[in-house]
């Protein structure tokens, strides 16, 4: 698979994250609380998973102990603790907000991918980085009363947990195992930690309106075994960093799904933010695919000089 497909595939994984919001907020509405919903998104997606291997065979779900204790723990605790995170974070601040500060982890993951000396330290990046901190900076408008100091606490936690997901996809032990595989064991692993939580909430599980559902399904099969496979198998493909960088598209599509669909509203400096946020993106990506695409012509020049 090129690299321009995988690139196409985490696009289409972004749009599944920005909707997770929605489908989220929907759940809310029909009474459903943060815990209760995160766990029914975990179970219901391994439950999915597993009718899939049952049928395809569970012998593709084996793998060495080694390799099966590092998803689960470096890739489907941040994962669930990210989720988490946000889900409680969507009941203090206003989604787009939470989003905006979520997308502070490209930053996380280029100087711990350049202290591991696994990237190269480009400029470019580090202005397109420097220009998607300013939009979430703007985003940050204390003049709105619903900015929150726990929203803030969370959103920031949720920012850290996945930059530590985005690292540990591309592990040498990671990397050959099938998106499908570890979407699989991230769900189990996910199912798993809210089943240890769940005594300890107060929550009701299944006292909500009956249209709740539809926000459980689109969490399920949209924004989390649809994206998460479409992710998983795009950015082995591509630097960590870039891959981080196409995902900071998903407050855009939250934000506009918000407008459009759920009465939200913003602030003129919170909306400064928002237009900073992809101009950060597009910055980045163009400076990037210009170095691929000067590399490609030298490669292809010192090959013509070897023939």
């Amino acid at each position: 698979m090129g690299k321009g497909m995988s690139i196409l595939l985490i696009f289409s994984a972004t749009l599944g994250y920005g909707l997770m919001p929605i489908f989220t907020k929907i759940a809310y509405a029909a009474s459903i609380r943060p815990i209760p919903l995160v766990f029914f998104r975990f179970t219901f997606a391994t439950a999915i998973l597993a009718g899939f291997f049952a049928l395809r065979g569970w012998r593709r779900l084996v793998l060495p102990k080694a390799t099966a204790l590092r998803i689960a723990v470096h890739i489907g605790i941040p994962l669930t603790l990210t989720i988490l995170s946000k889900f409680i974070a969507f009941t203090t601040m206003p989604m787009g907000v939470v989003q905006a500060i979520f997308f502070g982890y490209p930053l996380v993951v280029m100087i711990i991918s350049i202290a591991r000396r696994q990237e190269v330290f480009h400029l470019s990046n580090l202005i397109g980085y420097l220009i998607i901190l300013s939009g979430i900076i703007f985003t940050l408008d204390f003049s709105d009363a619903r900015i929150t100091t726990l929203g803030i606490v969370f959103s920031t936690v949720a920012t850290v947990s996945y930059a530590w997901y985005i690292l540990s996809i591309k592990h040498r032990s990671v990397m050959p195992v099938p998106s499908t595989v570890i979407t699989t064991y991230v769900m189990a692993t996910g199912s798993i930690i809210m089943a240890l939580i769940l005594p300890f909430s107060s929550d009701r599980i299944l006292v909500f309106e009956p249209f709740g559902w539809w926000g459980i399904a689109g969490l399920v099969l949209i924004s989390s075994i649809g994206s998460l496979i479409l992710f998983n198998r795009g950015a082995k493909q591509v630097d960590s960093s870039l891959a981080a960088i196409i995902c900071c598209f998903e407050p855009i599509v939250t934000i506009v799904f918000e407008l459009i669909f759920l009465d939200g509203f913003y602030t003129p400096r919170q909306y400064i933010g928002i237009f900073l946020i992809p101009v950060g993106i597009m910055f980045s990506l163009t400076f990037a695919r210009m170095r691929a695409g000067s590399r490609t012509i030298v490669q292809n020049h010192k090959k013509g000089g070897l023939s």
